[in-house]
């Protein structure tokens, strides 16, 4: 077994102010810089072979507090940057139902099928999060490797190592910032979901996927 600690960023301004932040490079919130001394924290004991980041702020930042104790290299690697969302990034969720109205309905009923013009498909999004992860399982046997990524992107991973199948994609549930997923991918590229969403490192007042509201503006 390969063991990935998959990790969501830490909260960034464009989360706080409802943002569609995809690539663009946006600063880590407030908040965020809080949330990171807690994941420092829980990850001060763990053994860890390997960081990778997105070169983006917000995961380099969370990826900087997991090896705050560990000295390691941090190795940046956009195959798990987020997902490339064109015209919409920048630009205010509470703003696409005017905007965008065919890709809106796609991005919450049939997220499999979206791409937002001049953006990335979901599906890109899904097979080069999947081959990254395999790549890395056969190169690395018996090691444990940190991911730092993006939300809509480990949705797409965790929907791959849940056995969902890519067109269910909506049935997976979105991470909170600083969540930790565990996957041990076997020898043969099979993913085994360890651990969920689980943000048990942090006190309840520290906690923000419950405080963004997607059309809040």
């Amino acid at each position: 077994m390969t063991r990935f600690y998959v990790i969501r960023h830490c909260e960034a301004v464009g989360n706080r102010e409802r943002i569609f932040q995809g690539t663009y490079d946006g600063e880590v919130s407030k908040l965020g810089e809080k949330q990171l001394e807690y994941l420092a924290l829980r990850f001060r004991n763990e053994p860890i072979d390997a960081i990778y980041s997105s070169s983006r702020k917000r995961a380099k930042a969370t990826a900087e507090a997991v090896n705050r104790y560990h000295s390691l290299p941090i190795q940046i690697d956009d195959r798990i940057i987020e997902i490339n969302a064109g015209d919409w990034e920048g630009k205010h969720f509470a703003d696409f139902p005017a905007l965008y109205p065919k890709e809106i309905d796609l991005w919450d009923n049939e997220p499999h099928r979206f791409v937002a013009p001049n953006g990335e498909k979901m599906a890109d999004v899904y097979h080069r999060m999947v081959h990254f992860v395999k790549q890395l399982a056969a190169q690395n046997p018996d090691k444990t490797i940190v991911l730092a990524s993006h939300g809509c992107a480990i949705r797409n991973l965790l929907c791959w190592a849940d056995g969902l199948g890519f067109e269910r994609l909506g049935e997976e549930l979105w991470c909170a910032n600083t969540a930790v997923n565990i996957i041990d991918v076997d020898a043969a590229g099979y993913p085994h979901l360890i651990v969920k969403n689980d943000i048990s490192h942090l006190p309840e007042e520290m906690q923000s996927l419950s405080s963004q509201k997607w059309n809040a503006k």
